[in-house]
């Protein structure tokens, strides 16, 4: 008798782990992306000046830990307190965007140079605005997560 009792509870024993666990799925955690990209920007410079009528080098480096998607380049006037003269024309605010996608399919790591960024002598016939301007580089990577560098430069 006693071991027609033990051989049942060997016997529910072993029901019990074969059909009580659960078979474990086989589809791994997906961790989505959460971290930045990368920007640096090795030209222009901080405090840079360049004239009217000339071009502003790029040249910068991107990098993300798993896909660049798009930089953008925006260049805007930093706006401050003046007078304005009588009988003299108005200088007018520059500025640039660029969205470009131009990375590398599948790329981590890019270097990008333009040299097509060309400050104008006039807009619609009025004299550009010399002084200080931001010049913004935004970069987003392959899970929307965006990184931006900002430095000032002056245009004379």
């Amino acid at each position: 008798m006693k071991n027609l009792n033990n051989l049942l509870i060997f016997t529910l024993l072993m029901i019990f782990l074969c059909f009580g666990c659960k078979k474990k799925d086989a589809t791994p955690m997906v961790i989505p992306d959460t971290t930045k990209p990368g920007i640096t920007i090795t030209s222009p410079t901080a405090g840079q000046s360049f004239l009217v009528g000339n071009t502003i080098a790029f040249q910068a480096s991107f990098s993300d830990n798993e896909l660049l998607k798009n930089y953008d380049i925006t260049i805007s006037k930093v706006i401050t307190g003046g007078f304005i003269l009588k009988n003299v024309p108005t200088p007018v605010a520059w500025s640039y965007t660029k969205t470009a996608t131009n990375f590398n399919t599948g790329a981590k790591q890019q270097s990008i140079t333009l040299n097509d960024i060309t400050i104008p002598t006039l807009i619609n016939s009025s004299p550009v605005a010399t002084g200080k301007y931001n010049f913004k580089v935004t970069c987003t990577d392959g899970a929307n997560n965006t990184a931006e560098t900002t430095l000032e430069i002056n245009i004379n």
